[in-house]
This record gives C-alpha cells, sequence and structure tokens, in this order.
C-alpha cells in the first residue's frame, strides 16, 4: 500500500513535469528552427531541470517494480523513459550544442575577407558529434517505449516528444556532418579546386538540366574563388575514363553518357556524373580535381534573394526575381546566335559565381538559402575524397539515388528532342499501393504537360534534333521518361493514355527502372500508367524530386502497413 500510495504521488508530480518537458521541447525545436539561439538556450535550461526532476521521481525499487507489470505498467515505463531520456538530453547533448552554437557564432567565424576559420569548425566538431550520437540514441530509446497503455495521457505526450526530438535529430546530424565535412571541403587540410557546372533546366537531364557553363573553383583554408569559367563546348570530344558497372553500360547504351558532355548526367544519380566531369577534365587539361559542384538558376535565385542583384559588365541586373527566366528563356529570344548565347550564359555565371563568394551577407542566411537549393537537388556536391564523400551521401545535397529496398518513386525526364521546351513542362505522379502482405499491386500514373505558347518561340527553343518518322508540330516535345520503382520490383504492364504498350527494362543503384518514349505534342496532356508488383516495407515511400522549372506533384496513396 505504501509503495502503491508513493508510485500514486510521484506520478502526479513526474506527469506535471513531463508536461512541462514535452512543452518545452516543442518550444526547443520551434526555437533552433528559427535560429532565436538565446531563447533555445534558456529553455534547454528549463527543460534540463524539470526532466531532471521527473526523472528523481520515477526511479526507485517501486517505479522499477511497477514499470514491469505486464499491460498495467506500460504508462509508468514511458513516463519513466521519458524523463530519463529528456535527463540525459538536459544534462548532456543541449549544454554541447548550446556551447557549439557559442563558437561558430557566424558573426565570429568569417573575416573581412571572407574567409572561413575552419580550424573552429574542426576544433569543435568532436564535440558536435557526441551530442548527435546522445540525440540519436535517446530518440531511438524512446521510440522503442509503449506506443499504446491504458493512459492516454502519457501516450500522447511520448507521442509529441518523440515528434519534436525526430525533428531536433534531424538538425543535429545535419550540424555533425557539416561539422565533419566542412574542413576538408573548404580546404582546411590543402587546396581544393572543384569543377562547378551550371544546369540548364529548360533542357532536363537526370540531375536536372542541361550541364552547361562551368568554372573550375578552388578552396584554400577556408578562402574560396573561382579560379576561371568555360563555354558549354569545351570538353567537346573529350571522353571520360570511367566504369559504372554492367546496369549502367546497359541502361545507357548508345547515349555517348561518357563522352558527350551534354549528356554526362542522365543518369538521376548525381556521383556518375561528378566523376564524368572530373574524368573529361582530366584528359583535357591533365588537372586531377577534387570534387564537383551542381546548380541551377532556381538554386542561384535562393542565394541572390540573400545576397542582393549582381550586375553584369554591361550593367544588366540579375536579380533572385529574373535569373531563372533569363537563363532559360529570355536569353534564347535576345541571344539568337548560338556563340553569342554562350558567352552570354558563360558571363552570368561568372559574375553571379563570384558575386555569392564574394558576398558578405549573414551567413546563416547563405546556409539556409544554399540548404533550400540541396534539399529540392538544385545543389549538389560530390568529392574525391571517400570520408568525406561517405558523410555527404547522408545528406540531399549527394543528390544519389539510394541504394535501399525502402518504397521508391521515382521519375525521371530526359529532354530527346534536343529543344528547350521543358521550360513549360508541368509534372505529376500519382503513387497508389494496396494490401500489405509480403508483394503488393502498386499503381503508377504520371502526367506529362506541354504547356508551350501557341507563339512567339525562337527556334533554339522549339527546334528538335531527334529524328521520328511521324509529322510533328511546332512546340512538340519529345521526352525519354524513366521510373525508378522499389528494389525487387517487376513491372507488370505499361500503358501511355490508356494503351498498352512496351518498355524498356533496366537497372540502376538496384533499383528497376522502366523506360518509354514519349511524344508530347504542345498544348496537350499525356499519361503514362505503370502497374507494379513491388515489396511492402513500412514508412513512408522515399520519393525522387527532379529539379526542374517547374516543380513535381507527387501524391502518395498506401496503407499503413
Amino acid at each position: 500500500m505504501l509503495a502503491g500510495a508513493w508510485i500514486i504521488v510521484t506520478a502526479m508530480l513526474a506527469r506535471h513535469e513531463l508536461g512541462l518537458v514535452r512543452d518545452e521541447v516543442r518550444q526547443l525545436r520551434s526555437q533552433i528552427d528559427n535560429r532565436d539561439f538565446a531563447g533555445a538556450s534558456a529553455t534547454a535550461k528549463a527543460m534540463a531541470t524539470h526532466a531532471h526532476r521527473a526523472h528523481r521521481y520515477t526511479t526507485g525499487p517501486a517505479w522499477a517494480v511497477a514499470a514491469h507489470v505486464p499491460l498495467g505498467g506500460a504508462p509508468l515505463k514511458t513516463a519513466r523513459g521519458i524523463a530519463a531520456g529528456a535527463d540525459t538530453l538536459g544534462r548532456s547533448a543541449l549544454p554541447t550544442l548550446i556551447s557549439a552554437r557559442d563558437t561558430l557564432d557566424p558573426a565570429d567565424l568569417r573575416s573581412a575577407d571572407g574567409t572561413v576559420d575552419v580550424a573552429r569548425i574542426a576544433a569543435i566538431a568532436p564535440s558536435i558529434a557526441r551530442a548527435d550520437a546522445t540525440v540519436s540514441s535517446v530518440t531511438a530509446r524512446l521510440q522503442r517505449l509503449p506506443r499504446r497503455s491504458w493512459v492516454s495521457g502519457i501516450d500522447r505526450a511520448r507521442r509529441d516528444v518523440v515528434e519534436q526530438l525526430l525533428g531536433i535529430a534531424k538538425t543535429v546530424r545535419s550540424a555533425d556532418i557539416a561539422a565533419q565535412a566542412l574542413p576538408d571541403l573548404l580546404g582546411g587540410n590543402g587546396v581544393r579546386r572543384y569543377f562547378v557546372t551550371f544546369q540548364n533546366d529548360a533542357e532536363a537531364r537526370g540531375t536536372g538540366g542541361l550541364p552547361g557553363a562551368f568554372g573550375i573553383a578552388e578552396a584554400n583554408h577556408g578562402k574560396l574563388r573561382f579560379v576561371r569559367f568555360y563555354n558549354d563546348n569545351t570538353l567537346d570530344n573529350v571522353s571520360a575514363d570511367v566504369d559504372f558497372g554492367k546496369d549502367y553500360d546497359q541502361l545507357y547504351l548508345g547515349t555517348k553518357s561518357t563522352s558527350l558532355y551534354v549528356n554526362s548526367n542522365l543518369s538521376s544519380h548525381f556521383p556518375y556524373a561528378a566523376q564524368i566531369w572530373l574524368s573529361m577534365w582530366a584528359k583535357h587539361t591533365g588537372q586531377k580535381l577534387d570534387g564537383a559542384v551542381a546548380l541551377d538558376p532556381t538554386a542561384l535565385s535562393y542565394l541572390l534573394r540573400v545576397t542582393g542583384p549582381a550586375a553584369l559588365p554591361d550593367g544588366t541586373s540579375i536579380t533572385a526575381d529574373n535569373v531563372v527566366a533569363l537563363t532559360q528563356s529570355t536569353a534564347y529570344v535576345t541571344y539568337p546566335d548560338r556563340d553569342k548565347r554562350r558567352v552570354f550564359l558563360r558571363t552570368v555565371a561568372a559574375t553571379v559565381g563570384d558575386h555569392v563568394v564574394a558576398s558578405r551577407a549573414d551567413l546563416h542566411d547563405i546556409v539556409d538559402a544554399a540548404g533550400q537549393a540541396s534539399d529540392e537537388r538544385r545543389l549538389l556536391v560530390w568529392s574525391r575524397v571517400p570520408s568525406i564523400e561517405a558523410l555527404i551521401e547522408q545528406t540531399s545535397v549527394s543528390g544519389s539515388i539510394p541504394d535501399t529496398s525502402t518504397a521508391f518513386v521515382g521519375l525521371s525526364i530526359v529532354n530527346d528532342g534536343g529543344n528547350k521546351l521543358d521550360y513549360y513542362l508541368d509534372r505529376s505522379v500519382v503513387w497508389q499501393a494496396d494490401g500489405c502482405s509480403a508483394d503488393r499491386n502498386v499503381t503508377v500514373t504520371i502526367t506529362l504537360t506541354n504547356d508551350a505558347p501557341a507563339t512567339g518561340l525562337p527556334d533554339a527553343v522549339v527546334s528538335r534534333s531527334d529524328r521520328h518518322d511521324y509529322p510533328i508540330k511546332r512546340g512538340d516535345n519529345r521526352l525519354d521518361v524513366s521510373y525508378y520503382g522499389t528494389s525487387n520490383g517487376a513491372l507488370v504492364s505499361a500503358e501511355i493514355d490508356g494503351k498498352q504498350v512496351g518498355a524498356e527494362i533496366g537497372a540502376e543503384r538496384e533499383h528497376p527502372v522502366y523506360r518509354l518514349d514519349l511524344e508530347l505534342p504542345r498544348g496537350t496532356s499525356r499519361t503514362v500508367t505503370l502497374k507494379l508488383r513491388e515489396p511492402t516495407t513500412p514508412g513512408t515511400p522515399i520519393v525522387l524530386r527532379q529539379p526542374l522549372v517547374r516543380p513535381l506533384n507527387v501524391t502518395v496513396e498506401a496503407p499503413r502497413c
């Protein structure tokens, strides 16, 4: 009776403290997301106090025994677990993260000439790694606690705390990876040189758009600069010495993906394109580069919104609002001559690149803009250093096709007409799965719309370089439609506008790839329907979002399994 009374009293006290912890975890995540680090520091301290009190209330022999009572002890076990986990975070991980934030204050991290203090980042990296390990461990322990008990309030507290901690854990993990990778990427271990290409999304390729003008960038102990910029035809007639295996060779047979720069990124797996570019550059110049970066005009618009406009030599202002249209649409009207257009696009790339590197805008804002671009696969990075690339592959900036058995939704479009009509391309994917048996039926419905205007487009935009034995009209487009499915899945049937068709079947990164040739007349929509049989996997499917001018619309419909 005394033990029962003790549990009841301490449970009431612990419940009050855990309610405060739950609210503080939610507030802490919001403050971190909004960069209110002073507020986050105060919240973390308060949370640590309340979590420690709750932990003290839920320890001892009576609680240890009661928590293991079948069925009845579930809420006590959950309350005890939340208290212990929050106490661990409050005593170790959160103070470390707050201290790291003070050490890496952007106001002090970058000097007047723009050099980033990579030594300071490297020094604090081990502490962030330990905090990351603690947050991940605590989050995993809380996820293993009973989901349902006879006390709904405890169940809600667990759900809320886990949800907020997952967000915090993701942020901490990103900080850990950045702290480990940035010193090397920024030349802290010696000069690093990178191939930086600007992709034109008006002509689709697997990683986004057609690779165009490019530059060679140098990072030397935290100081970034562009060495020189080049036209897209610089690497004409240069073949790469790479070997990505028989699946790659079969899938891209006849496309000259390793010998034609403009086809070097047909695969959606960015590390392939990066290695092709570095091999081409090495054969062309003899120079061995350390990595590759790709970005598109939309990524530039995010950065320009932070840094402010850049001015071309002729006084033209390149802004966040005009850079996308200027480089992917207007340029073809203003510069119908191909050589003049190449010079213009190279000038834009060089001007904006130098402008962003030299900017003294708030470092947090620049990082946020780059983060948004990488989340959308518009800013991609590959490193030749295996340990650094292993870190990058854990983030969206890698542009990797994950080698995973998780359900996968992967639409990839490649322009087969040799034009710039993908500026007007709308895409949507509906993924529907039924049942939760070992294998299930999956229906993928892909709708593509050619929204190009009937008049006003120059020949450089609408011209077709493909071979075809059927009549076409001005503004008609042709697309290579590839769909990356779930590992170990199989194609049952393929249809275009309700008519059954054959599909080429290949594989990449353990994913089956189904390819169809699609003529897309101007002003029309066409629907591709794939019937698949795929393994059932828990969780939400991973969606590949190929970055083009217009966003991809995705709908996922599946029962909880």
